[in-house]
């Protein structure tokens, strides 16, 4: 892939688009320069370059994949995974309040802070690739100033595109509007608050912070906007050469999304942004409703999602570096490790276990010292060595945000919950069926609400492993609310070293979590000491 024309990333984060290229000065003769959006190739080029933007200098992390980053967050949040380790502020992202162990003894983490306490500590300039507030929000708003520079310039009457100039306009319109649609529904899922700005690449930011139920509106208007550009357009020659032409090749460009996928797709991201943001325990039959109607009309199995993935070569990102679910988890890359959580919740005999995880060769046991969450068993089997866990698509690949099961699954929960309990756990064994789990239908065995609301849980757990959405369902089912206020986890599976209970041995026990996680994360401090909250502003801190 050719290089790109990007700033530096010196700047403020939301505030990027407000760096002045003339100031800066900083082009590449060997990668397009603003001059260059005027034709077809180099426009071309700048789009391709949205995935350009998912790398961003960090101190203390040169060449990192900041998106991939903040999305390792979440997996580590809806303990997926976890780490013990600080770099990125992984350690302190996953900082579990107290583990309680069967005896009822009580062990709270060795800092002694929740995990709110600890990341607000870390919440500064200073902290530098600590922060664990920074990645996703630096991500997106690069990503969201990319694609303002790209609506800008489509607009420019200098630009001339060859062939079905007009399908080809629309094309990069609709992406750019899905680029916005996604970073701002990653904002307003994930912070107190954000910023919309719309300005492109030179233009300015602005304080005007508004809460979180606001960028996700905003992210919804932006994949309207992106639905009615679709709606108005035909598969053709000129439409698929500049689909393969702005998706790179290690993120599978050879199949095309239509028109019609890429709507489902959006359909499927709309339905996920509600369900992410509204707690089980209050949503009502209108509720559900709204999300079943959202994901009915989202992906199906048969379509091509965007994805994202590995060279053959393994080199497997922009970043050149092991930024990649699968590179970053495991036994030898040893910076991510599998939860004892995740593996208990599959059930016996499901192939998704049976090939794509193994026992380590020694039992990681509160790594460090730094807390008894921080051990396992298990290990994920790399793709080299035939394992594979995400879709049953090309090696390396796993959707970019949204895909047919999550879409499958939403509708089933909105039917457990509104006395369709039979036509959920239809789908759930639908979803099983597509990954190749080998197990037993559900259907039809006359589960009740409680039982088939665990098997929801359990398959969301596992079909949607490493899909951006476990600490979204933590999250909203409680389960990461202060075990005071009825959160937390019973019966999970815990590494207890043997100094706990009189034994030589570790040994994996049945404990209660109290995870005592923040709901939405502070505004990163990296973008207020240059972008200041306007009088009038939404809270920007907890």
């Amino acid at each position: 892939m050719k290089k790109l024309f990007i700033y530096l990333t010196i700047c403020a984060t939301a505030g990027l688009s407000a760096c002045n290229k003339d100031t800066l000065q900083q082009v590449d003769p060997n990668s397009p320069t603003p001059s260059s959006l005027n034709t077809e190739s180099g426009i071309k080029d700048f789009a391709l370059g949205v995935f350009q933007k998912w790398i961003a200098d960090v101190p203390g992390a040169s060449g990192s994949n900041i998106m991939f980053l903040g999305t390792n967050n979440h997996s580590i949040l809806g303990d997926e995974v976890f780490s013990p380790y600080g770099n990125y502020g992984m350690r302190y992202t996953g900082q579990t309040y107290s583990i309680t162990l069967p005896d009822g003894t009580k062990v709270i983490n060795p800092i002694g802070n929740t995990q709110q306490e600890q990341l607000k500590s870390t919440n500064t300039r200073l902290s530098g690739s600590t922060n664990s507030f920074l990645y996703e929000w630096m991500a997106c708003y690069f990503t969201n100033a990319q694609a303002n520079l790209l609506l800008t310039s489509l607009d420019n009457t200098e630009l001339k595109l060859s062939g079905d100039a007009a399908t080809k306009k629309a094309v990069l319109s609709a992406w750019a509007y899905w680029w916005k649609g996604f970073s701002y529904s990653r904002i307003g899922s994930m912070y107190i608050a954000g910023v919309i700005t719309n300005e492109p690449g030179n233009g300015l930011t602005n304080g005007n912070f508004v809460d979180h139920d606001a960028i996700i509106t905003e992210a919804n208007a932006n994949f309207d906007k992106a639905i009615d550009i679709l709606n108005g357009l035909t598969e053709n020659a000129d439409y698929d050469a500049l689909m393969t032409a702005i998706i790179p090749t290690f993120n599978d460009n050879t199949d095309i999304t239509t028109p019609a996928m890429w709507i489902r797709m959006i359909n499927t991201y709309k339905a996920r942004n509600f369900l992410a943001n509204h707690k089980v325990a209050t949503m009502t039959a209108a509720d559900w409703a709204t999300v079943k109607t959202l994901a009915s009309a989202g992906s199906l199995s048969s379509d091509v999602v965007f994805q994202f993935g590995m060279d053959p070569d393994a080199t497997n990102d922009l970043s050149g570096n092991f930024f990649h679910p699968f590179a970053f988890m495991g036994e030898g890359a040893a910076f991510t490790f599998v939860s004892e959580r995740l593996i208990q919740d599959f059930k016996t005999g499901d192939q998704r276990f049976t090939k794509n995880f193994e026992l380590l060769p020694a039992a990681q046991v509160n790594v460090r010292s730094r807390g008894l969450q921080f051990g396992t068993r298990w290990n994920a089997i790399a793709i080299e060595d035939g394992g594979r866990y995400a879709t049953n698509n090309s090696v390396g690949i796993m959707p970019l945000s949204v895909s047919y099961e999550e879409a499958a699954l939403m509708v089933a929960e909105a039917d457990i919950h509104t006395d369709a309990i039979e036509a959920g756990l239809a789908l759930i064994d639908e979803v099983r069926d597509f990954q190749g789990a080998g197990l037993a239908h559900v259907a039809g065995t006359g589960l009740n609400l409680a039982q088939a609301t665990e098997e929801l849980r359990r398959e969301r757990r596992i079909g949607l492993f490493q899909r951006g959405v476990a600490f979204y369902d933590a999250r909203r089912w409680g389960v990461t609310a202060p075990a005071a206020q009825g959160g937390g986890r019973a019966g999970a599976i815990v590494m207890v070293p043997g100094q706990y209970i009189g034994s030589n041995a570790a040994q994996a026990l049945p404990c209660f979590m109290d995870y005592n996680y923040m709901d939405y994360w502070d505004v990163p401090q990296n973008e207020l000491d240059f972008n200041a909250a306007a009088t009038g502003s939404a809270p920007i801190k907890n």
